[in-house]
């Protein structure tokens, strides 16, 4: 083994002369080993320290949940209240809303059906006081009381009505029939009726009962026409007042 003299002065505490290289690698190994060692230890030192803060401050951070639990529990709780509350708002404003719906329809389907009535017993009404027109102008033009009942039918089989309920005399196709270019008036139609169909019509004094019983009179032909004939007549469409008082006398006579 090798040995190294060092010759020191005690007054400065330095090495005397040159150091050799073989003590001053010692020296640095010695410097080397002294400061990873101090250095290790600065860090396991900062790492357990690091460690306690982080601990504190998770503990601290905790203390300050566990504080404010109870008021997040009662703002959890009034906003949980306060949700149930306008729900149950919601509902009852949406069972209104669907309650007045209801009611609405149901008054608007009792206006329309009190309406739909109304109109029922006017039209009713309108058609009683023109078949009640249709017997006085028919009395009035010399109508026999015991044919009242029969022209009553037959005349309006003639009679439509506008939109507005206002009757008229019609064609055989629906559309006004007119005079000289004029809507006739249920009084002349009542009139020209009679006077073609004078089996209807009172006997003048003096002239006996009238033509009844098969035979032809003023222009009634109803006793060539057999039931039959007549029928198919009608339900061929045609509705004109002349058909209906065929089929009425070729019934009476069969019947007869």
């Amino acid at each position: 083994m090798a040995r190294i003299e060092l010759e020191i002065d005690d007054s400065k505490g330095e090495i005397v002369g040159e150091v050799p290289e073989v003590v001053k690698a010692l020296f640095a190994r010695i410097e080397n080993t002294a400061h990873g060692q101090g250095f290790g230890k600065g860090a396991a030192k900062a790492a357990e320290e690091a460690k306690a803060q982080i601990a504190s401050a998770v503990a601290a951070e905790k203390a300050r949940l566990d504080a404010l639990a109870p008021l997040e529990r009662e703002k959890f709780q009034r906003e949980s209240e306060e949700n149930k509350s306008l729900k149950q708002t919601m509902l009852e404003a949406a069972r209104e809303t669907d309650r007045q719906m209801k009611a609405r329809e149901e008054a608007h389907a009792t206006q329309l059906l009190e309406r739909a009535e109304a109109l029922k017993k006017r039209n009713a009404k309108i058609l009683d006081l023109t078949k009640a027109q249709l017997r006085g102008e028919a009395r009035a033009a010399g109508a026999r009381d015991e044919s009242l009942d029969e022209l009553e039918v037959i005349l309006h089989a003639s009679i439509a009505y506008t939109d507005d309920m206002e009757p008229f005399v019609r064609n055989g196709d629906g559309t006004a029939k007119t005079v000289q270019g004029k809507p006739q008036t249920i009084g002349a139609f009542v009139k020209e009726y009679l006077d073609g169909h004078a089996h209807h019509k009172r006997p003048a004094p003096g002239a006996g009962g009238g033509a009844r019983g098969g035979a032809s009179f003023g222009g009634h032909t109803g006793a060539t026409v057999t039931a039959d004939a007549a029928r198919a007549r009608i339900e061929s469409g045609d509705r004109s007042a002349d058909a209906i008082n065929t089929l009425f006398e070729s019934t009476r006579k069969r019947s007869a």
